[in-house]
């Protein structure tokens, strides 16, 4: 009885996310101006890599596809992510749950990269995969961490 329980229970979790009337976007232009503010948002490219490497917006972090990789800093702020139509709306739904636990305000970018590029706002090509410290898991090899600064290269 009990495993029938929790997997009703799952179905309508996942049902009530899918029939969900939308979360919060922001559109292209309007986070092309906060891109210049003193605080801008956290971009995060949710894509995958190969994506990220091809053309991603200015300042993004590739924060790759699971979002159970990504530790958020738990200092809250706002959050945008980066996708597209390849993203399914359950690891989405994944990705906005992880942050906003971690206190984070997030939106998803109004027609993901597509609709950047059609609103005429420039893509950089990303050459090296560089994050902010304190938001993906890593391992600091002995050594590295002395006067509290680790050089961090994801790949």
């Amino acid at each position: 009885m009990r495993p029938l329980l929790l997997l009703v229970a799952s179905v309508l979790l996942s049902a009530i996310l899918l029939a969900e009337p939308g979360w919060p976007q922001i559109a292209p232009r309007q986070l092309s101006r906060l891109l210049h503010e003193p605080v801008p948002p956290l971009l995060l490219d949710i894509r995958g890599r190969g994506a990220y490497l091809a053309g991603t917006l200015p300042q993004a972090l590739n924060a790759g596809t699971d979002p159970a990789g990504f530790l958020p800093d738990g200092r809250g702020g706002d959050v945008v992510l980066i996708s597209d139509d390849s993203v399914e709306r359950e690891r989405l739904a994944a990705w906005i749950r992880r942050l906003t636990n971690a206190h984070h305000r997030v939106f998803i970018l109004q027609g993901g990269v597509a609709a950047w590029r059609a609103a005429g706002l420039p893509l950089v090509q990303a050459e090296q995969n560089y994050v902010r410290p304190g938001t993906v898991p890593f391992i600091i090899p002995r050594g590295l961490c002395e006067g509290d600064e680790p050089a961090q290269e994801y790949r």
